[in-house]
C-alpha cells in the first residue's frame, strides 16, 4: 500500500467521495443510512454540499485517508448553528476499505476529528451513532473516550426487513 495522507475533502474529490458512500452502503447496508441506489440518484452537487460549510451547518468536513490518489477511508464532522445545539458536533460516515483495515486508520481519522473539534469554539460534545453490529467501530471510539449515552431500538429498517439497533455515543470535550 503506498503512503497515508489525511487531507479534508474539496469540491474535486465529489466523484471520488462518491464511489466509497456507494461501496459503504452496498457493503455494509446495516451501518449506513443510505442504500447504494439513492446514492447512486444523488446528483454531484450534493456532495460537494457534504464537504462544505453552509447557514445551517458553518462547520462540516470530511476527512479522508489516501493511499496515493485512492481513498481508503473517510469521517465527516458537523456542527449545527442552532444556539441550543452549537455546543455539540455530530461525526458520521466512518469508513476504512478493507485494504486499509486493521492499520489503525479510522482511529487515526478520528483523533484527527477529536483534535480539530477541540480547538472550536464553544463546541463541548461530540457525538455519534453506531450500529451494536459494528463491534470493531465501538472499540475504537470506546478506546478514544466515547461513552454510551443510550440505545436507539429498531434504527434501521433493512431491505429484508429486519431492523439494527444503534449505541449513541458521546465524547466530552470540555465542560
Amino acid at each position: 500500500m503506498s503512503a497515508l495522507h489525511i487531507r479534508k475533502l474539496t469540491d474535486s474529490d465529489a466523484g471520488a467521495y462518491r464511489e466509497i458512500r456507494m461501496e459503504m452502503c452496498a457493503s455494509h447496508p446495516e451501518a449506513f443510512g443510505q442504500t447504494p441506489e439513492e446514492v447512486a440518484e444523488m446528483p454531484e452537487d450534493k456532495f460537494v454540499e457534504f464537504m462544505s460549510a453552509s447557514d445551517v451547518f458553518p462547520e462540516r468536513f470530511i476527512l479522508a485517508c489516501f493511499a496515493g490518489n485512492r481513498i481508503i477511508g473517510t469521517v465527516a464532522f458537523r456542527r449545527f448553528n442552532l444556539r441550543k445545539e452549537s455546543h455539540r458536533g455530530w461525526i458520521w460516515s466512518v469508513y476504512v476499505r478493507p485494504e486499509g483495515r486493521g492499520k489503525g486508520i479510522s482511529r487515526q481519522l478520528m483523533q484527527q476529528v477529536i483534535d480539530e473539534a477541540g480547538g472550536m469554539n464553544g463546541l463541548e460534545l461530540l457525538t455519534l451513532t453506531v450500529t451494536v453490529t459494528q463491534t470493531s467501530a465501538r472499540a475504537v471510539y470506546g478506546s478514544l473516550g466515547f461513552v454510551t449515552t443510550g440505545l436507539s431500538p429498531q434504527y434501521f429498517r433493512l431491505a429484508d426487513g429486519r431492523y439494527v439497533d444503534c449505541e449513541e455515543m458521546m465524547l466530552r470535550l470540555r465542560k
